[in-house]
């Protein structure tokens, strides 16, 4: 509850500087001091519910609006940091032994095995991936990771872009020899007329099925029955990007 409410704060205070009112407008407005608005928005005393009803009202946002966002906000994955992606950068092999450990439930002497690694440099490794705050060595080169396993890159990661190019390019040649019938793969692709409003509620809509079957997706492996690995890409942008349609030629020259 106590990161609810902190989240919930956190909107407000977005909300009143998106609508430019300042906590001097808002403390009178709700006949406060301006020092006890500010406690009350940095959670320093408690913000009762009517309270948080009568800042969304200021703000022109429904109570359940901002009560939603915050939720959403909670439910998000974790994001790799700065420090995290530059060395997945330098050393896309760290990357690839942390997705080993999240997807295969890896312990070292698996990821030994898996990639013909020595001790030593398995060692190494791992003390390479404790250092940028992944994982934590317990003894030997027992570890635990310290990370959900939902963890996901920022719109702005850099090894997260060349990441997503080298697989829409393996993807884009797998598909490109789809038929109809296939049950191993899909295409689709349509063109809409859509506000940004129903743009965004779409991405949400797709994002929110897509974490939703991330997470049932870590808790199996390589050995679930009947389960298989599967990739998928949602791409949309505004704009048009259908090839343009071949123009009808006269079939004659004669007038």
């Amino acid at each position: 509850m106590d990161k609810l409410n902190d989240e919930i704060c956190v909107r407000l205070k977005r909300h009143l500087k998106k609508a430019g009112i300042s906590y001097k407008t808002l403390a009178t407005e709700m006949a406060l001091s301006e020092v006890s608005v500010k406690r009350l928005l940095n959670r320093q005393q408690p913000l009762s519910i009517g309270r948080i009803a009568e800042i969304a009202e200021l703000v022109q946002t429904p109570l359940s609006s901002i009560i939603a966002e915050a939720e959403k906000a909670i439910a998000a994955p974790p994001l790799f940091t700065l420090e995290q992606d530059l060395a997945f950068c330098e050393r896309p092999e760290l990357y690839t032994l942390l997705l080993t450990i999240i997807d295969d439930k890896a312990d070292a002497k698996a990821l030994m095995t898996k990639y013909d690694l020595n001790e030593p440099s398995m060692y190494l490794y791992l003390r390479e991936l404790e250092k940028i705050g992944l994982i934590a060595l317990l003894s030997g080169m027992q570890f635990k990771l310290t990370v959900p396993r939902h963890i996901a890159f920022s719109d702005a990661a850099k090894f997260s872009m060349h990441f997503k190019n080298q697989i829409i390019d393996n993807l884009q040649a797998r598909i490109q020899t789809i038929v109809p019938s296939s049950k191993t793969a899909y295409f689709i692709t349509s063109k809409l007329r859509l506000t940004e409003e129903e743009f965004r509620q779409y991405n949400l809509k797709l994002e929110e099925m897509m974490f939703e079957a991330l997470k049932l997706s870590q808790t199996r492996d390589a050995s679930t029955a009947h389960t298989n690995d599967y990739t998928i890409i949602d791409i949309g942008a505004q704009g048009s990007y259908q090839p343009e349609p071949k123009k009808p030629m006269n079939l004659t020259t004669e007038r």
